[in-house]
């Protein structure tokens, strides 16, 4: 029995795993729901996810959704070629940059982007200029090894901490 995921178009999360299913070469049936028709809110979808939310992998008997959760059962259940890692310095390595992103970057980019496709950013104003600023300073190698009181470093190369979080993130900081 063949993989189906299910995903909408102009979801991130539902490329990534898109993207694993193809870097993993598995045979899948990709079921595109349409946002505009609330396809994703039916109660087929609701049945498999009660949240309402895309990505849903459904691989026989079995379903799952959230992206990372996709990611790291498609890992365990096919191995090769591995996503998370060979050893557990990369595995480990590979998941503080998947928490870096989340907790520091994802965020902001999610503001800038509702605030320039929803149209309701305040050009003028300092929020989608702080949260480039912020983005870049945490932004670095994956492969670096050096600790760092919050794992961010500057573009300079001196540890920085995080912009302070302004209203308009709702995500915990400390969420992986």
């Amino acid at each position: 029995m063949a993989i189906e995921v299910f995903w909408g178009s102009g979801s991130p999360v539902a490329w990534r795993v898109l993207l694993a299913l193809e870097y993993k070469r598995l045979p899948y049936v990709s079921h595109l729901l349409q946002f505009s028709k609330q396809e994703h809110k039916s109660p087929q979808m609701l049945a498999l996810n009660p949240r309402g939310r895309v990505p849903v992998l459904k691989d026989g008997d079995y379903v799952c959704f959230e992206s990372l959760a996709i990611l790291y059962y498609l890992d365990l259940k096919y191995p090769q070629p591995p996503i998370f890692g060979r050893t557990p310095e990369e595995a480990g390595t590979i998941m503080r940059v998947i928490c870096e992103y989340q907790a520091y970057i994802e965020p902001r980019l999610t503001a800038i982007a509702s605030g320039v496709f929803q149209g309701n950013a305040d050009l003028s104003g300092d929020e989608i200029t702080d949260a480039l600023r912020s983005r870049t300073r945490c932004t670095r190698s994956p492969t670096r090894r050096a600790p760092s009181r919050d794992g961010c470093r500057s573009p300079t190369g001196s540890w920085a901490m995080p912009a302070r979080r302004s209203t308009w993130s709702s995500s915990p900081a400390s969420s992986c």
